[in-house]
């Protein structure tokens, strides 16, 4: 019986050595082999399509090799990077640096010759997710380069890719990216299972695709993570999680999700364990102001005016004594105005949308207070609320806030703090129910976890708070 010892050994028969190279990988899509005959015996190369230039590949390796009359085969080849090795642990390990495993019939050995991909092309900044000491690489529309970004800081045999085509009219390349020693592999069979039962004839865009994988259409919040960021990709990847790539996108789609991934930052983990615990609960924090500052007032305004002090009071008369809305008009009028100018600036070109900020900001701002048709409160609540929501690092989850902040609203002008109360009770209900691929979107409230709770809300550092990769994936 073959042992796992054994079948790192080479072997005479060249065959058996490319199934155990293909075995290493894990059948991975990326690994492709090439069979060529070198004076009379058969040989094969094997090499990473992620991480290995096939221009250098047919040029310096593939057309020597056939061409060749004579001479060993480190003779034949013109590149002064040659290595033998005696086991498939070392071939594997240096193909994933780029390198090209020669195999020839009837040698107990394998040469592994450099052939390593340069990203010459230009890869940009993270525009959405920004960060001061962290890597300032992000992903471009090509899948390719984007496959290459992973694959040059996650060096790991156990990384598996599987490549897949959809759409009959306009075919679309998709990537799935997992490792298979942490990943669960019913999530990654659900996932491909559902990529090829709803096939599209055309794919407009890479949501028509990352649609289709949430678990409940109709709930609010974002069920994927959207990162244009490899480095969190390669983290997520290391936590159990698999990342879906589509080709014209350059975001990476990460799933399974729970609630709290989204308020993580790339900055989190670069900086001292006080400043990121400080930033997380800031941004904990700035949710909470963001789903119920504006229906907290328009509740204290509306229906109980007395838990305020009496100075604040009367501060709060004079500000609405000349204002004919109520303050949940006031609000929906400030959160639409603000709506409208946050889309216009994000249609406008650069150029012209500071200047729309600008605009927006002191022109219209100090105008409507002048008309009397909002108060001065309102003006600082609702720029409270529009800062607060923008902290949050997720695009996605940013809008979800946003949308919450209405039935919040208008429960809090009907009911005042019993409709608030509610409100967030079904809210928590509904967190509480929702998962993605059999993983608790609540994760670790629900189900209770204590012993994840503190990870989850506090960056802790290392020395305190260890553990494996398998430890902490969401699972």
């Amino acid at each position: 019986m073959e042992t796992e010892q054994d079948s790192f050994l080479i072997s005479d028969e060249m065959e058996t050595n490319i199934r155990n190279l293909f075995q290493c990988f894990h059948s991975s899509d990326d690994v492709r082999s090439r069979d060529f005959t070198l004076h009379g015996s058969q040989g094969s190369l094997l090499y990473l399509t992620t991480v290995t230039d096939t221009d250098k590949l047919q040029a310096n390796i593939l057309r020597p090799l056939l061409q060749a009359k004579e001479g060993r085969l480190e003779d034949v080849l013109p590149i002064l990077d040659i290595e033998v090795v005696t086991d498939l642990k070392a071939a594997a390990a240096g193909m994933l640096q780029g390198k090209c495993a020669i195999l020839l019939q009837q040698r107990a050995d394998i040469v592994l010759v450099d052939a390593s991909a340069n990203l010459v092309h230009s890869v940009g900044e993270p525009q959405n997710e920004q960060t001061v000491r962290g890597s300032h690489v992000g992903f471009v529309d090509d899948i390719t380069i984007n496959a290459q970004l992973i694959h040059q800081r996650l060096k790991n045999a156990n990384l598996v890719e599987r490549h897949f085509t959809l759409g009959s009219e306009s075919p679309t390349n998709v990537t799935l990216l997992y490792m298979c020693d942490v990943a669960d592999m019913n999530v990654v069979d659900e996932i491909i299972a559902n990529l090829l039962t709803n096939q599209a004839t055309f794919i407009k865009s890479p949501g028509q695709i990352t649609d289709r994988l949430e678990s409940s259409h109709f709930s609010i919040f974002p069920q994927m993570l959207f990162t244009e960021r490899p480095d969190s990709t390669v983290a997520h990847l290391m936590e159990g999680r698999v990342a879906l790539m589509v080709d014209g996108s350059s975001f990476a789609t990460i799933l399974p999700v729970t609630f709290f991934m989204f308020f993580q930052a790339a900055d989190d983990f670069n900086v001292r364990w006080w400043n990121g615990t400080f930033f997380r609960f800031l941004r904990f924090i700035s949710v909470m102001i963001g789903i119920a500052l504006p229906s907290v007032y328009i509740a204290i305004v509306s229906n109980h005016f007395d838990v305020l002090p009496i100075d604040l009071v009367f501060s709060l008369k004079a500000s609405l004594e000349n204002v004919p809305f109520n303050p949940f008009m006031e609000a929906m009028f400030m959160i639409i105005v603000l709506e409208l100018l946050r889309e216009a600036a994000i249609r406008l070109p650069k150029s012209i949308s500071s200047t729309l900020s600008i605009v927006g900001g002191l022109v219209i701002g100090s105008e409507v207070v002048n008309a009397n048709l909002v108060s001065t409160t309102m003006i600082v609540v609702i720029s409270l609320t529009a800062v607060a929501s923008f902290s949050v690092p997720s695009h996605e989850m940013r809008l979800a806030i946003r949308l919450i902040s209405f039935p919040i609203m208008i429960a809090s002008s009907l009911m005042g703090f019993v409709g608030i109360s509610f409100s967030f009770s079904l809210l928590f209900m509904h967190l509480s129910k929702l998962e993605t691929f059999g993983v608790p979107y609540f994760y670790p409230f629900m189900p209770f976890k204590p012993k994840r709770i503190l990870s989850t809300l506090i960056q802790l550092p290392k020395r305190i708070f260890g553990g494996k990769a398998s430890d902490r994936r969401a699972s």
